[in-house]
């Protein structure tokens, strides 16, 4: 259902764009076929391409472009629209007027399509710009949000313990050594006694693997490091990805918990559930009630699961759920087009009894830009109910 409404509101923004090209330059509208087809061929491209980065692990340059160009049209299109709206409402408060007493040459632009013309430009090299920034700047803007959550019957002795989350990795031809450094120094500013990696290690391509699994387990802090699958794992291949994290001392949860600190009054369990979209490649799915039969009744329970809805279905089981998948929005030209099509998108929610927080990610998806959504550490620090 996602991609179908993602699919119809792009060849709904590209109509835009199709309908401003063609009335806005006499040129464009002689040879408005080939505008069409260029626009078509631009989506189905970009479709296409997307697969054989996922299925075969090539294309990803061509893909970046693509959706980069797909992009910067589909933002612009909505000032677009705006603009030929208000050119319609002025074109019918002209009609009212006598015409002009000398006719305009044939084949000259007329006043609405200058001003068309000349605001769409702008728009989009505003667009442009705006990409760009978040491609050279953007994505390289960490930051660090601290989170206390109360937990109850969280011991005494564990009071102020600290979990570092990072997410969304997505270690790739965009997020290489030199971003995975950026992101990793603030994890160990934080100074956690744990850290937490709530999926999508790698982008597409399994030979990253051995990369991320040797950073994460640089950070060596008191407790460990431990990560989940998200649904980029499994395009890159999930069996590889775990055999790396796990060969390098990186603890991988697939439906499973540890028990932490239990010298500590007990300490808590930290319970990994597999990712929804493992369903795609034969697996069952998240599965809460294995993870839960792994760790002892009536500890405190706090659980990575990568996708954020999945909250829906276990409220009240877990008293913090830790995710991820979202990118807050990561693209955010001045409000954040996520929040139409997922209830979670980035930051703390309370649903049931549970706290869920959603992660905003290191890396990106599609066009490697961020805008609005910076590249997060959460430095999350329990707290005794």
């Amino acid at each position: 259902m996602f991609w179908l409404v993602s699919l119809l509101v792009q060849a709904a923004l590209l109509a835009i764009v199709y309908l401003w090209s063609t009335r806005s330059f006499p040129a464009l509208l002689r040879r408005r076929r080939a505008v069409g087809i260029g626009l078509a061929v631009l989506a189905v491209t970009q479709i296409a391409t997307r697969w054989t980065v996922v299925l075969w692990h090539v294309g990803s340059l061509l893909h970046t472009v693509l959706i980069v160009a797909s992009m910067t049209l589909g933002i612009a299109a909505i000032p677009l629209a705006v603009l030929r709206v208000a050119g319609w409402l002025v074109d019918r408060a002209a009609s009212k007027r006598p015409p002009p007493a000398v006719p305009a040459p044939p084949g000259a632009m007329t006043r609405r399509q200058v001003v068309e013309a000349t605001g769409g430009v702008a728009f989009l090299g505003a667009t442009g710009s705006m990409l760009g920034w978040g491609v050279v700047r953007g994505r390289h803007a960490f930051q660090t949000v601290e989170l206390p959550v109360r937990i109850a019957a969280l011991p005494r002795a564990l009071d102020g313990y600290v979990i570092a989350q990072i997410s969304d990795l997505h270690t790739g031809i965009y997020v290489s050594e030199r971003e995975l450094d950026e992101g990793l120094e603030r994890v160990r500013a934080a100074r956690p006694d744990l850290v937490v990696v709530t999926g999508d290690l790698v982008d597409f391509d399994p030979a990253y693997a051995p990369l991320v699994a040797r950073k994460l387990a640089d950070l060596a802090p008191r407790d460990g490091v431990f990560a989940i699958l998200g649904n980029h794992d499994y395009y890159a291949g999930a069996d590889e990805v775990l055999s790396v994290l796990r060969s390098a001392g990186v603890a991988a949860l697939v439906d499973e918990g540890r028990v932490v600190r239990a010298g500590d009054g007990g300490g808590f369990a930290l319970l990994g559930v597999d990712d929804e979209w493992s369903k795609r490649y034969g697996r069952q799915g998240p599965r809460l009630d294995r993870a839960l039969a792994t760790v002892p009744e009536g500890l405190p329970r706090i659980l990575l699961s990568h996708q954020p809805h999945t909250v829906e279905q276990w409220r009240g089981q877990v008293a913090l759920q830790l995710s991820g998948h979202t990118h807050g929005g990561q693209i955010n030209p001045g409000f954040r087009p996520a929040d139409l099509l997922m209830r979670y998108v980035a930051g703390p929610y309370r649903v049931g009894a549970t706290v869920l927080y959603v992660n905003s990610g290191f890396g990106t998806v599609g066009p490697p830009s961020r805008v609005g959504a910076p590249p997060e550490v959460t430095r999350i620090v329990l707290v005794a109910a």
